[in-house]
């Protein structure tokens, strides 16, 4: 028997990853308001986002951790890569990079660009 670790696009599709069945899954969904840094750059990444509230859903499964939100009105699924602290995914040239109430969301393609995210509470 297989436990399965599925992460769900707005349209309702779905991707699933087997998992040995006595993997613990632990899913939590957060609320971001990110705003972009002074300079062109920081404002055309933050155009790849939600206008107003950013969604994230962080899915551990064992030694698998994502963080899955939506980018350019498509869902990324971002994996874990290493950082020297908090906790930094990857998805296609994008970074989303958490600790505590806060995150960074970046763009390999362009060093200047950065936004600073913050959780919403309640």
């Amino acid at each position: 028997m297989t436990a399965v670790a599925s992460a769900h696009a707005e349209t309702g599709d779905s991707l699933s990853i087997p998992l040995s069945s006595s993997t613990d899954i632990h899913r939590q969904t957060v609320s971001y308001d990110c705003k972009a840094k002074k300079g062109a750059s920081s404002a055309k990444l933050r155009a790849v986002l939600p206008e107003k509230i950013v969604k994230v859903s962080y899915i551990n499964a064992g030694d698998i951790s994502l963080a899955v939100l939506p980018v350019d009105g498509k869902t990324q699924i971002f994996t874990d890569v290493i950082a020297a602290s908090g906790a930094k995914y990857a998805a296609a040239e994008y970074v989303w990079w958490s600790k505590g109430d806060d995150a960074m969301f970046s763009s390999e393609m362009d060093a200047s660009a950065m936004l600073t995210c913050h959780e919403i509470k309640g």
